[in-house]
């Protein structure tokens, strides 16, 4: 009952809709939900999970590559950044997304190191080698796409990664529509968010699905699990 269908409705960032300050605002308020709903705990758990199965079969870490797709304002890739930097292991970090304007605001606002390189480049097209990076991570993003793509995209990451696939995305479900419908006026900075906040709820998927669209991908060893308060976790191990 709390469970409409998927919607397709294309969001406003995606439309190229706003000046460049009013996607900075838009940008803004991710990472604000991104911190404070869970989205940057779900990838940040399942690296630490990842990194600490390597280290009890014997494997130090010592370096780390990972790949964000899509990766909007990059507060994910730059928080992994942070988050090996505490633990004494020296990171590599592209976070790519196909809007250059996305992309310049990140670097702007980011103030990012070294090991943060940023990537114009087409989610459907990766523009890397098999294998090149050991983790590949979506936050936000593949609800973006029909599900063909959806597994497409899957398919590709695991393509790309050594070791794990890492997607964090939201619950469609009627609860977290109406409280971004009722508390974008108050929260979100931009007109973008208030627009796009509840459009990607309906955009978002079921656990069932998800683990459906990752089976069409080909993962074998995966999980999803439904994370507090509306987030999806999809974790599969890709080593081979």
């Amino acid at each position: 009952m709390l469970t409409p269908a998927r919607i397709y409705e294309e969001e406003l960032l995606d439309a190229g809709e706003g000046t460049d300050e009013d996607v900075r605002k838009n940008l803004l308020d991710l990472r604000r939900i991104n911190r404070l709903l869970g989205g940057t705990r779900v990838v940040i758990d399942a690296l630490g999970q990842s990194i600490h199965k390597q280290s009890v079969n014997g494997g130090n870490v010592e370096r780390l590559s990972l790949l964000d797709v899509g990766t909007g304002s990059a507060d994910i890739p730059a928080e992994v950044c942070r988050w090996c930097r505490a633990r004494a292991i020296e990171p590599f970090v592209a976070a790519l997304d196909l809007s250059e304007r996305n992309l310049r605001i990140a670097r702007k606002d980011l103030s990012a190191g070294a090991e943060l390189s940023f990537v114009r480049g087409d989610a459907l097209s990766l523009p890397f080698a098999a294998r090149s990076f050991d983790y590949v991570t979506a936050s936000l993003f593949l609800h973006h796409f029909r599900d063909e793509d959806v597994a497409r995209l899957l398919a590709d990451f695991a393509r790309v990664a050594r070791r794990a696939v890492i997607v964090n995305d939201l619950v469609r479900n009627l609860v977290p529509y109406y409280f971004s419908r009722v508390t974008g006026p108050f929260l979100a900075t931009s007109f973008l968010t208030r627009n796009d906040g509840p459009v990607s709820v309906l955009r978002g998927f079921t656990a069932a699905e998800l683990e459906g669209l990752a089976e069409r991908a080909g993962f074998v060893s995966f999980r999803v699990k439904r994370m507090f308060p509306y987030r999806l976790s999809l974790v599969a191990d890709v080593s081979r």
